[in-house]
């Protein structure tokens, strides 16, 4: 059942769009800590609200620090895609909400109607509290497995090629 499960959501359009992403981010041919600290980069942009920089700003901080730009882009369209998008806004509503001791009901229908962003109000902050969290968690969690998935087929690679 589950193989089942994997082989439809391969073969449907967003499945095709992030493995090709994938298969993408383990040719590059950077070592994989710049990798993965690209792909955690666009993981952070592509979980925080960025009003549409986001792909931007990706690229810009990549060419500050040097890291690649493409794992950045792949690791936001991979990780902030139609499937993640509401759990990640939902998440981020409740996190923020338990911190501030708030309705997280309040906060789910801001964003559901869009005035989250409305007005920096008490909302606007209680929901990008609970988005820096998860958005950095998202960040580093990419991060290791990003590195270490790198790293294992690069292993892999070479052990077939030796």
């Amino acid at each position: 059942m589950k193989r089942y499960i994997l082989k439809r959501f391969a073969e449907s359009r967003i499945g095709r769009s992030l493995l090709h992403s994938w298969h993408k981010l383990i040719h590059l041919h950077n070592s994989p800590k710049e990798i993965a600290m690209g792909f955690a980069i666009g993981a952070f942009i592509g979980v925080f609200p960025t009003f549409g920089l986001g792909g931007i700003m990706a690229v810009g901080i990549c060419a500050l620090f040097r890291l690649n730009y493409i794992s950045a882009i792949v690791g936001s369209v991979i990780i902030m895609n139609p499937v993640s998008t509401p759990l990640f806004w939902a998440l981020s509503a409740a996190l923020g909400s338990l911190i501030f001791s708030a309705d997280a009901q309040l906060v789910k229908e801001a964003i559901r109607n869009g005035s989250v962003f409305g007005s920096i109000g008490k909302i606007t902050y209680i929901y990008l509290t609970g988005n820096i969290i998860v958005s950095s968690a998202v960040a580093v969690i990419s991060y290791f497995l990003v590195k270490s998935l790198v790293q294992k087929r690069r292993k892999h690679h070479e052990g077939t090629h030796a």
